[in-house]
C-alpha cells in the first residue's frame, strides 16, 4: 500500500513561519492601499497579487516542505541451516532405519520435506555442516557425518556472527543435542539475538527386549604412560537389554589393540551382568616403545544389537620415558656448578632441581620446584627424598648437614636411589664426611681435613673396568695418549677404593697407598648406586677440545652418568637424540591453541642456539565427507622460535582449523643443512565423547529452542519450520522525500514575482 503526505523541515517551527507570513501580507495590502487612487485599478491588483506571491513563496522557503511517499514491504532475509556432522550422527536410530545424519539430508533434500529449497522461497537459505567447527556447503555436496567432536553453542555463535545477526530471520538446528566440546549450547542460544529451530534427530532407548547395546561409553583421554611399565586404563562400559541372555552370552571379550596388533596375548573376558547398567574396568598393558600410540578398545557385537557404533573405542596416548628428577645440592657457585647445570637444563629427560648455598642455614632454589623441602640443602624428610632419582652433592661442607639429613641421604641410597658426590675444597675429607654416614655410602675411604687436594693439571687414566662401564660408554678415545686426550686441574686426596668398588678413572701420578689413586669410582650400595668424582673441573674439558675443533666427553659423560645412577640405559647414540619434538598433549578441544616445543643438540648433547626449526603439519581430510585422516594438503609451515634464555630451545603454536588427526613433522637444519627432523601425531577433537551417551538429548534442543525464541521439532513436524519463520518475518516501510522548495522552479518563480512587481512599480512613478 502507497501513502502520501507533506513534512515542514524549517529550522523555526511552522506557526512562527506562518504568522510572519500573515504580518507580511498585511502589511503589504496596507502599503498598496494607499497607492490605489494614484494607479489604474488593473495595475493596483497586479502589484498586490505579486507582492503576495513573494510573501507566499518566501514564507514556504521558511518552512522547507517536502512530499513523502511510503509503501511497506516484506523484509527480504536470510535463513542459516546447520547440520550435525559429528560422529555420532552416524547412529541408526532415527527415521525408518536411517542413520540421524541421512534423516537430517532427507528432511533438507528430498520431497515432500525439501526444506532447504522451501526456507529459500522469499528469502536466502545458507547451508552449514558442523562438527568442532562450522563450514558452510552446497546442497549437493558429498556429507558424512565424521567429525569428532560437536561444538554446538561455538557452532551457532560462529555461523551467527558470519551472517550478521540483523540480517538473519532465524537459524534452523538439525542435531542429536550430544554437545561434547566448546561453550555451553544454551548459554550461546540466549545471546544470538535470533530465534532457533531446532529439529530432534535420533531415537531414545525403549525398554529392555526392544533396546539392545553393549558399549564402552567412557575412556581417559591426555594419559601420557611410562616406557616399560604396566600401563593401566580405567573404561566405563554399558549395557541395556541383555536381561533375556545366558550368562555366557553374556561374557564377552574387551580387546585392546594398536595398528591391528593385539596388545596382549588374551583379551580381558567381561561378565555383563543382566541388569541395565554401566561400570569401570581397568585393562592393562606394557609399552615396549616411546611415542605417540593410538589404541583400540574393542566389543564383540551381538545379535541384533540396535547400536554398534560404542563397541569400539579410540584412545591416545603418551608413552614416555620419564624424566629423570636430579636433585644438585652446592656449597658454592663455581664454574663446575654452572656448567652442570647447564648440561642437565638441556637434557630433555631430566627435571633439575638446584640448591646453592648463600650462607649458613640458607639456600637458594632454582630449577624446578619440586615439593620437597629443600631449606637446609638437603631434604630433611625421608618422604621429600621419594621426589628425587638422583641426587648430587657438590662443594659443600659436612657441617651443613645434620645426622638426620645424612642418615635420611644413606637410606635413600639404600633403597634404590642415586647419589653422586664430586670435589672440592670442601668435599670428601677436606669437607669433615670422614666417619659420617656418607662416607658409608662412598665407594672411596676418606682421610682427614689434612689430606687436602692434589694440585696441578694432570690427564686422568681410564681403567679396563672403565672401558666397558656404562659411564664411559663411547669414551675411551679422550682417555689416552692422543690428541683427543682430555685433562683436569687438581682432585681431591682419597685413601684408596673399597673392596666393593669399581675404579673407572685413576692419577697417573698420585698414589693411595700401593696403588693408583681413584679419580672416578663406583658401586652398588643396598638396591642404589653411587659415584664418587674427585675432581671439580670436567667443565674444561668442554673448552680444552672444542677449542680445537675436536669432540668433547663432557655431555657424554655427565648424561651417561645421570642414568647409569638412576638405574637407566642412555637413550642411545647421541646422534640419533639431535633433535627432539613434541606437542604439549595428545588429544585438543576444538579451537584449542597446539603448542609444540623441539630440543636441539649438538652431537656430543651440548644445546645448540643457531638452529632453523620449522614444523611441517598435514590436516586432516576435509570435514566435508573426508576421512578425518591426516590426507589433506600440508598446511604452511609453522616456525619455532628459539625460547629467550633457554638452552637449544624452540617453540610454536598454531590453532588448528579442523578436527582430526594432524602428523607433524618437525626439522632443524642450519646453514650447512638440514640437522634432523623427527615425526609425531596428535589429535583434535575426541571422538570418544561422542558414542559416551547413546540417546538424543531432546532437553537440551528444547532449551535452545525456548531461550532463543524459536521452536522446538520432531521430524514428524519439521515441514512446519518456514511457515513459522513466515509468520513471525518482519514487515519494513521503505520512505520516499522529494523536496517542494529546493528545486530551481521554486526559485525561478520568486524571481519572477519579484522582478514583475518592481517593473509595475517603476512604470508608474511609484517608490
Amino acid at each position: 500500500m502507497r501513502n502520501w503526505d507533506i513534512a515542514f523541515t524549517g529550522a523555526w517551527p511552522a506557526w512562527v513561519v506562518l504568522l510572519l507570513g500573515l504580518v507580511a501580507l498585511a502589511l503589504s495590502f496596507l502599503f498598496y492601499r494607499r497607492k490605489r487612487e494614484a494607479v489604474r485599478p488593473a495595475v493596483y491588483w497586479a502589484m498586490l497579487l505579486l507582492r503576495a506571491a513573494a510573501v507566499v513563496a518566501l514564507t514556504v522557503f521558511l518552512l522547507k516542505p517536502v512530499l513523502r511517499f511510503s509503501h511497506d514491504r516484506a523484509e527480504q532475509r536470510q535463513v542459516a541451516v546447520l547440520l550435525d556432522a559429528s560422529q555420532s550422527m552416524s547412529i541408526r536410530d532415527a527415521f525408518e532405519g536411517k542413520s540421524r545424519f541421512e534423516t537430517g539430508l532427507m528432511l533438507l533434500r528430498d520431497e515432500p520435506y525439501a526444506l532447504l529449497r522451501r526456507l529459500g522461497q522469499g528469502r536466502e537459505a545458507r547451508f552449514f555442516v558442523f562438527g568442532g567447527s562450522a563450514a558452510e556447503v552446497r546442497p549437493a555436496d558429498p556429507l558424512t557425518p565424521n567429525q569428532r567432536a560437536t561444538a554446538l553453542g561455538d557452532a551457532l555463535a560462529d555461523v551467527v556472527s558470519r551472517v550478521g545477526r540483523q540480517n538473519l530471520a532465524g537459524v534452523v538446528l538439525l542435531s542429536d543435542g550430544v554437545s561434547t566440546s566448546g561453550q555451553d549450547a544454551r548459554q550461546a542460544a540466549r545471546s544470538l539475538g535470533v530465534p532457533v529451530y531446532a529439529v530432534a534427530l535420533g531415537g531414545k532407548r525403549v525398554e529392555a527386549g526392544k533396546f539392545l547395546d553393549v558399549g564402552i561409553v567412557g575412556a581417559p583421554h591426555n594419559v601420557e604412560l611410562i616406557v616399560n611399565n604396566t600401563a593401566r586404563l580405567k573404561v566405563r562400559l554399558s549395557n541395556y537389554g541383555l536381561d533375556s541372555l545366558s550368562d555366557a552370552e553374556r561374557l564377552l571379550p574387551l580387546a585392546l589393540s594398536r595398528a591391528g596388533q593385539p596388545l596382549k596375548s588374551e583379551p580381558r573376558q567381561i561378565q555383563f551382568p543382566r541388569a541395565n547398567g554401566a561400570r569401570d574396568v581397568v585393562v592393562e598393558f606394557v609399552p615396549a616403545e616411546v611415542g605417540i600410540y593410538r589404541l583400540l578398545l574393542t566389543l564383540p557385537v551381538l545379535s541384533g544389537e540396535t547400536i554398534t557404533e560404542n563397541n569400539s573405542r579410540e584412545i591416545a596416548v603418551r608413552v614416555v620415558d620419564p624424566r629423570l628428577r636430579t636433585l644438585l645440592v652446592e656449597g658454592v657457585a663455581r664454574s663446575e656448578y654452572r656448567f652442570l647445570r647447564h648440561v642437565l637444563d638441556s637434557d630433555p629427560s631430566v627435571e633439575l632441581t638446584a640448591v646453592i648455598k648463600l650462607r649458613k642455614d640458607l639456600f637458594l632454589l632454582q630449577g624446578v620446584e619440586s615439593g620437597a623441602d629443600l631449606s637446609r640443602g638437603l631434604p630433611a624428610r625421608k618422604e621429600d627424598y621419594g621426589k628425587f632419582d638422583v641426587v648430587i652433592l657438590g662443594d659443600i661442607a659436612r657441617e651443613e648437614f645434620s645426622d638426620e639429613q645424612l642418615d635420611l641421604l644413606k637410606g635413600y641410597v639404600s633403597e634404590g636411589g642415586g647419589l653422586l658426590t664430586m670435589g672440592g675444597y670442601r668435599a670428601y675429607g677436606p669437607g669433615g664426611y670422614a666417619g659420617s654416614a656418607l662416607e658409608d655410602v662412598l665407594p672411596v675411604a676418606l682421610g682427614g681435613p689434612d689430606d687436602g687436594q692434589s694440585e696441578g693439571s694432570f690427564a686422568p687414566q681410564m681403567t679396563p673396568l672403565a672401558r666397558t662401564h656404562p659411564v664411559f660408554e663411547g669414551c675411551a678415545r679422550f682417555f689416552g695418549d692422543g690428541a683427543d686426550a682430555v685433562r683436569l686441574d687438581g682432585a681431591n686426596r682419597v685413601r684408596g677404593a673399597k673392596p666393593s668398588a669399581e675404579t673407572l678413572l685413576i692419577h697417573p701420578a698420585e698414589k693411595a697407598g700401593l696403588s693408583p689413586m681413584p679419580v672416578v669410582a663406583a658401586q652398588s650400595y643396598g638396591k642404589g648406586r653411587v659415584l664418587a668424582l674427585m675432581a671439580d673441573t670436567t667443565w674444561k674439558w668442554k673448552f680444552q677440545n672444542e677449542g680445537r675443533g675436536l669432540d668433547s666427553p663432557y655431555y657424554r659423560f655427565w648424561r651417561q652418568s645421570v642414568r647409569w645412577l638412576a638405574g637407566r640405559k642412555d637413550s642411545g647414540d647421541a646422534g640419533k637424540e639431535l633433535l627432539s619434538a613434541w606437542p604439549d598433549k595428545v588429544e585438543y578441544d576444538p579451537g584449542e591453541s597446539v603448542l609444540v616445543e623441539a630440543r636441539v643438540r649438538h652431537a656430543d648433547g651440548q644445546p645448540r642456539e643457531d638452529a632453523v626449526v620449522e614444523m611441517r603439519l598435514r590436516p586432516p581430510a576435509s570435514a566435508i565427507g573426508g576421512a578425518g585422516e591426516a590426507s589433506g594438503r600440508p598446511l604452511p609451515p609453522v616456525r619455532l622460535e628459539r625460547i629467550p634464555l633457554s638452552l637449544g630451545r624452540y617453540q610454536g603454536a598454531f590453532r588448528p582449523a579442523a578436527g582430526g588427526i594432524y602428523r607433524a613433522e618437525v626439522r632443524a637444519a642450519d646453514a650447512k643443512g638440514d640437522i634432523a627432523s623427527v615425526e609425531f601425531e596428535f589429535i583434535v577433537g575426541r571422538a570418544a565423547g561422542e558414542f559416551d551417551s547413546v540417546d538424543i538429548d531432546e532437553l537440551l534442543l528444547k532449551g535452545l529452542a525456548a531461550d532463543s525464541g524459536g521452536q522446538f521439532h520432531a521430524v514428524t513436524t519439521a515441514q512446519r519450520i518456514p511457515e513459522e519463520l513466515a509468520a513471525r518475518q518482519r514487515r519494513i516501510r521503505y520512505t520516499d522525500e522529494r523536496d517542494i522548495w529546493n528545486t530551481p522552479g521554486f526559485f525561478l518563480a520568486f524571481l519572477v514575482f519579484v522582478t514583475a512587481e518592481w517593473i509595475l512599480r517603476k512604470r508608474n512613478g511609484l517608490n
